[in-house]
């Protein structure tokens, strides 16, 4: 367990001091609650390079790590004495701790009746996650795995990463999935509370946050150990991103706006549409407004985790079922199936009303209407269009898939309606009528 404390602390001030790097203003908790997806980020890309060049030997990587984050370390302190002025937290209401403690036991009751994650959890994420655990060239057995359902293309961040603390701890260890887990689930739900009371009110954001942390939808997923609940993060962090440059006019924001949209195509294959439709509407929003020399720095911010990417697809050459569906079966055909629409709309409202109820109770909120404050209209527009655009991408993965579209839909649409559903309930929420004013921050 030393081993794993370890790896742990490791992990979590290496994302913290990037941030720092990055933002050296920047509010504790929003330092903290980005050091979470962007630490377990950087740890896994080091782990990946590390098996990719076949060192064999974790004490050499161990070492590695604990070298690369005094480094980070020493370029943040070495610069000026961090101001700690403005790094406070404030009480919550009880009512609020009292519904984590219930989420939180909701959480463990699901891991412990499958703590080696559920179906997807466990024949994708975990599946691979003992194979990246061997110190030996067998680990790329991994894009061997014989069944399609395998997906040996996706991303590797949430098995390299639980592989990886695997290795600090010495061998395989369920804690350590609990965690990871843990980290990712209720990290994503501070977040989204933290952005909403800074961005709006502390009262919608008790109200909002508490609705989304009780869905059961949520943490079953959550403790599924699957790998959409780590990207719904990246989403998240990236639009909060966007927002704070807007609020703060420090362009660190948008450099870590988009290393957030790389890090969810690191998560998995839905984040590479992600940070191809981010990464379209910034620059087209910077070329716009004539930033030329901003626009140049992003695309070369969002460049360097696309080559990277690219890399990652060549050496686990295995074909994507989708885009071999729409080249190989021609499933582009399915554009004039409307019974495929039909299907695909139909368990989407079946879905929602089935897990997704208590997010009606939201409509109340509603009561008086929206008003966009002029200081997030472009925020709050870009992310929109960031938001429909994905949408859509949504909606034609399912369209044009080669599966079988029942049973596609009904396996996975509640997944994808959480990856996006922290974004929406951001954006719906920032803007509401309701309550006192928006905070001065």
């Amino acid at each position: 367990m030393i081993g794993f404390l370890l790896g742990l602390v490791i992990t979590i001030l290496t994302g913290y001091f990037a941030v720092s790097i990055i933002e050296r203003e920047m509010e504790l908790r929003f330092r903290i609650l980005f050091s979470i997806p962007l630490g377990f980020g950087i740890t896994s890309i080091f782990y990946f390079l590390y098996l990719c060049l076949n060192i064999n030997d974790f004490s050499d990587f161990r070492l590695f790590e604990i070298i690369a984050l005094i480094i980070l370390a020493l370029i943040y302190y070495n610069e000026e004495k961090p101001n700690f002025s403005k790094h406070k937290f404030q009480r919550l209401s009880g009512w609020f701790y009292l519904l984590n403690l219930y989420a939180l036991l909701i959480y463990l009751k699901y891991f412990i009746y499958n703590p080696m994650g559920s179906w997807d959890g466990f024949r994708i994420w975990n599946t691979k996650t003992e194979f990246l655990f061997l110190n030996n060239p067998l680990w790329q057995n991994v894009f061997e795995l014989p069944h399609f359902m395998s997906h040996n293309d996706y991303p590797l961040l949430l098995p390299a990463s639980t592989a990886r603390l695997w290795n600090y701890a010495g061998e395989p260890n369920l804690v350590i999935n609990l965690t990871i887990g843990l980290f990712f689930t209720f990290g994503v739900v501070y977040l989204l509370f933290q952005a909403l009371e800074y961005f709006k009110s502390k009262k919608i954001a008790l109200v909002v946050g508490s609705a989304f942390m009780i869905l059961n939808i949520f943490l079953v997923n959550g403790a599924s150990q699957c790998a959409d609940i780590p990207l719904c993060y990246m989403y998240l962090a990236c639009i909060v991103s966007l927002f704070l440059y807007f609020r703060k006019e420090k362009f660190s924001y948008i450099i870590l706006s988009i290393l957030f949209a790389a890090l969810s195509a690191w998560t998995k294959n839905e984040g590479m549409m992600f940070l191809a439709a981010y990464g379209f509407v910034i620059l087209c929003w910077l070329l716009a407004a004539k930033k030329y020399k901003k626009a140049c720095l992003a695309g070369i911010t969002a460049l360097i985790p696309a080559a990277a990417i690219i890399f990652f697809k060549k050496f686990a050459h295995n074909p994507n079922d989708l885009i071999a569906g729409i080249f190989i079966l021609k499933t582009y055909h399915f554009m004039f199936d409307f019974h495929r629409y039909a299907v695909i709309l139909k368990s989407f409202v079946s879905m929602f009303l089935l897990n997704f109820t208590i997010l009606i109770s939201l409509v109340l909120l509603c009561i008086k209407g929206f008003k966009i404050k002029e200081k997030n209209k472009t925020p709050f527009v870009l992310s929109a269009v960031v938001f429909v655009l994905c949408s859509i991408g949504y909606f034609l993965i399912y369209l044009l898939s080669p599966h079988d579209i029942k049973w596609l839909v009904d396996n996975s649409i509640d997944r994808i309606m959480l990856q996006l559903l922290p974004v929406f309930l951001f954006l719906f929420a920032v803007n509401l009528r309701i309550g006192k004013p928006d905070s001065m921050n």
